[in-house]
């Protein structure tokens, strides 16, 4: 009797101790904290996983660049992300789980603004600067189109709003997603527009899902357990229910 309560002792204490670094991209609503409050679809999925494994998660409440996120998963310095677009660059240095959800890609421009482009050649043709936030999976892909005047000095999708505002950019390439996100804001009523870019078929800018992602150095046995919850919520509709929330 004495053994079996040391075993499950030990158990649980293993369980207690299998924690693992995250932080919160600077990506609403993947992540968003209002009034000290955090949230979002990213968010929401790392604590249902953290509930169904029994591992934790140790975090800081802070909103952290999406280029050092990335950089921290490299080096190691993190453990684990839950909505990483999945790139060459980051396949080498990264390993990838399930798909969590799925984005699309959309362009914003300056509601005063009368020019229109309805494909990506269209705005190669015409020259003018495409913002997109550097260390993004989009800016990965965006790179490889040739004469694409790019710009990727800002660090998230907030700051090429303020970009776009005056007159810094022409559009705003970006996902469905955080672009909605940040268009329902009161301060940005009525200053932006959502337009339909046809991407042409072009690798990492059309049908993207975003993906759970380990360290190199990630346990084996916890990513497959991990990988699994997320699996049998996937089966379940439990994914769904959290994705739908922010996915419309």
């Amino acid at each position: 009797m004495v053994s079996v309560l040391l075993l499950y002792a030990f158990a649980a204490f293993s369980q207690d101790t299998l924690s693992f670094r995250t932080e919160f991209q600077d990506v609403p609503p993947k992540y968003c904290i209002v009034n000290g409050v955090s949230s979002g679809i990213s968010y929401e999925i790392m604590k249902f996983v953290e509930e169904k494994s029994g591992y934790h998660f140790n975090y800081e409440e802070r909103m952290v660049p999406l280029a050092r996120v990335s950089r921290n998963m490299e080096t190691g310095v993190m453990d684990i992300q839950f909505g990483l677009q999945n790139t060459p660059e980051r396949e080498r240095t990264m390993t990838f789980g399930p798909a969590l959800y799925d984005i699309r890609f959309v362009g914003v421009m300056r509601a005063d603004d009368p020019d229109t482009y309805a494909s990506l050649s269209d705005i190669v043709r015409s020259k003018v600067k495409v913002l997109v936030p550097s260390g993004t999976g989009v800016a990965a892909a965006l790179r490889l189109v040739p004469d694409l005047v790019l710009d990727e000095g800002a660090r998230s999708a907030e700051a090429d709003l303020a970009m776009l505002r005056y007159g810094r950019g022409k559009i705003l390439i970006y996902h469905n997603l955080t672009v909605n996100y940040l268009l329902s804001l009161p301060e940005n009523a009525g200053i932006f527009k959502k337009v339909l870019i046809d991407f042409e078929g072009r690798e990492g800018l059309v049908g993207v899902s975003q993906y759970l992602v380990y360290a190199k150095d990630f346990p084996a046995s916890a990513q497959d357990r991990i990988n699994r919850i997320i699996a049998e919520a996937v089966e379940s509709g439990e994914l769904a229910k959290i994705t739908g929330k922010y996915l419309r």
